[in-house]
């Protein structure tokens, strides 16, 4: 095991609502391939930290061992060796050379042995891992994807952007959608962006699958009995070196494309984690979406008190019945994939609060086989390789640190 001593900083994260699980210690070996697989606190392993890590937006890992992470303040980019120590940090905030106004996420697998990152506002992929005087990119201008139509699926309040390597290709989300028709029909056009297939060496762009169309409508699934507008996540990750999976949530499975575009037998889901929600549940999932209403800014906290107080202002105003209120809601708010296809599907934790996942995560086998998988209490997963989980874990002051948990044999 990796030790890395922690740093002296520390930050203080907001509790909105609910309440975190508590996992079990230890990694269980054998026993019923079915029941749910725990992983405990013991079986984390420490891979670096820094007194500069605020909050980790995201992550990479390369072949080599190394990790890359995106602070969510300057220095943007932090490495760490395998060995935990340190390789550097670099990326500040500004509109000039080697500046990054508005970095995005990591692309998914990286890009010949490198980690590269998404700036919005250049439009462009930029390499961050190695010396960070060797400013390398690859502009997006110049390809079928226009500058602004590259836009996030996630939550409202984050702008991330996943993308990913698929093969000698990085796979961008492109939508062209506007707000003349509505919030509704602009937040649908989200989830329905086509996915570009750009080719970094000659530039050449196609589109690999237009989510709009293959996906079945989900429009129906939708009961505005509260007004605004369905908070679901786009959700889709590379699967090895020429498959795609997409979440669909009318048929509830995941849906496969490969390198050329072309269907491949879809994964069929368990049932769906909910299917009715209650008028507290619901003001707790919105919960942050409200406050960065009433506050201005989605960086302010309202205090303890007052946060309750909103809180059951909105539950005594919520309007619609538990199964139209669900409607809202994403099933699932995460997933990923390592390299040899296994997928990572996190569903919505209620019990938490805000439109985020728990410590519970599906693992489902290439073959379609599923297990439940909890992780360690505080620790956030953001990468799944073939035999370790990637992420950070923030300590009881929460400070954080870039952590792995090796995954039992099956």
């Amino acid at each position: 095991m990796r030790t890395v001593e922690l740093s002296n900083s520390w930050r203080v994260a907001a509790v909105l609502s609910g309440s975190a699980f508590v996992a079990c210690g230890g990694v269980p070996g054998g026993g019923d391939p079915e029941a749910p697989l725990d992983l405990g606190t013991s079986a984390i392993e420490m891979e670096g930290t820094s007194d500069s890590l605020a909050v980790v937006r995201d992550l990479e890992v390369l072949a080599d061992g190394s990790v890359w992470v995106l602070n969510s303040q300057e220095p943007y980019f932090m490495g760490f060796g395998a060995d935990g120590g340190s390789l550097g940090a670099h990326g500040s905030p500004g509109g000039g050379p080697n500046e990054f106004p508005m970095p995005s996420a990591f692309v998914t697998g990286g890009w010949e042995g490198e980690a590269w990152v998404l700036d919005l506002l250049h439009h462009a992929l930029i390499r961050i891992s190695g010396p960070a005087a060797e400013w390398e990119q690859f502009s997006l201008a110049s390809t079928s994807v226009p500058r602004g139509s590259v836009r996030s699926g996630m939550s409202m309040l984050d702008a991330s952007v996943r993308t990913a390597r698929l093969g000698r290709e990085i796979i961008v989300p492109h939508s062209t959608v506007t707000m003349q028709g509505g919030v509704l029909q602009f937040r649908f056009g989200l989830l329905g962006a086509d996915l570009m297939a750009v080719d970094p060496e000659t530039g050449e762009t196609r589109t690999l699958v237009a989510l709009g169309e293959a996906l079945e409508d989900p429009s129906g699934d939708f009961i505005a009995s509260d007004g605004g507008f369905p908070l679901w996540y786009r959700l889709w990750a590379s699967c090895g070196e020429n498959l795609v999976r997409v979440h669909d949530r009318v048929r509830n499975q995941l849906r496969g494309f490969d390198g050329s575009g072309a269907e491949v037998d879809p994964i069929d889901l368990p049932p769906v984690p909910f299917t009715e929600v209650d008028s507290r549940q619901f003001a707790g999932a919105v919960f942050a979406l409200r406050q960065a209403e009433v506050t201005g800014d989605v960086a302010t906290r309202l205090s303890e008190a007052d946060s309750l107080r909103l809180l059951n202002q909105m539950a005594q105003a919520v309007q619609g019945e538990p199964h139209e209120l669900a409607s809202y809601l994403p099933r699932y708010v995460d997933f990923r994939c390592s390299e040899d296809g296994t997928m990572w599907l996190q569903p919505l934790d209620l019990d938490v609060g805000g439109l985020t996942g728990g410590s519970l995560w599906l693992r489902i086998d290439p073959d379609g086989a599923t297990r439940d998988v909890r992780l360690p209490e505080r620790f956030d997963a953001l990468r799944f390789t073939t035999s370790r989980i990637w992420g950070v874990y923030r300590d009881e002051f929460d400070r954080p640190s870039v952590a792995s948990i090796p995954l039992p044999a099956r």
